[in-house]
């Protein structure tokens, strides 16, 4: 059966695009030999979910800064380079807005960041 996520187009786009860009960031200050960023979209009917994860290959984030990562004015990137506020309405965005979940999951070598939305069956006729 066709299905949608119902909300707003481009605010969807700016969380994406943000953490698209992090992972950037990430990979290109980290000098990573091979650098990587990934985004996939998939959906899981049975749960009515739609993900869309975004994955890097950088250093990974402290575990001390995961448990802070979504909160306003927080960053970790260097002094004049970040406001602390991309993940921060990113996750307004999502779970707000959307009533959705982004998480993340980090280690050396790989960072994921994964938004969870409500998928919405068409109806027919």
């Amino acid at each position: 059966d066709p299905c949608c996520v119902l909300g707003s187009a481009g605010q969807l786009q700016q969380v994406v695009m943000n953490l698209v860009q992090n992972a950037f960031d990430a990979v290109v200050a980290a000098r990573i030999p091979q650098p990587g960023v990934w985004v996939s979209v998939d959906s899981d009917k049975v749960n009515h979910l739609a993900r869309v994860t975004v994955c890097d290959n950088g250093p990974g984030i402290l575990p001390e800064h995961l448990l802070r990562i979504f909160d306003p004015f927080f960053t970790t990137k260097p002094p004049g380079e970040g406001t602390g506020l991309g993940l921060n309405i990113s996750h307004n965005i999502i779970v707000q807005k959307h009533k959705g979940k982004i998480t993340v999951e980090s280690k050396y070598g790989r960072t994921c960041f994964q938004i969870q939305l409500s998928l919405h069956l068409n109806e027919k006729g």
